[in-house]
């Protein structure tokens, strides 16, 4: 059987469109899951808003001729 000139075109879009669908189904998952949580588990305790943002005023990033991005973190 001779090969067609369309096939590996045919073979590389249902292959892109399952991927697609997957990609659908587990966005659909996150989405209802979310939607079902309740409210107080979506947001961080303010201990760990507190840490994060101590780190981020303590975090630098400078850049030198020499050796590019150098990031610190002051203590």
């Amino acid at each position: 059987m001779p090969m067609r000139n369309y096939s590996t075109l045919i073979y590389f879009v249902n292959s892109f469109q399952s991927e697609i669908n997957q990609v659908n189904l587990v966005e659909a998952g996150i989405n209802s899951f979310l939607e079902t949580a309740p409210m107080e588990d979506k947001m961080p305790s303010e201990r760990s808003i507190e840490n994060i943002l101590n780190f981020a005023r303590s975090y630098e990033v400078l850049e030198t001729e020499n050796t590019g991005y150098v990031e610190m973190n002051l203590n």
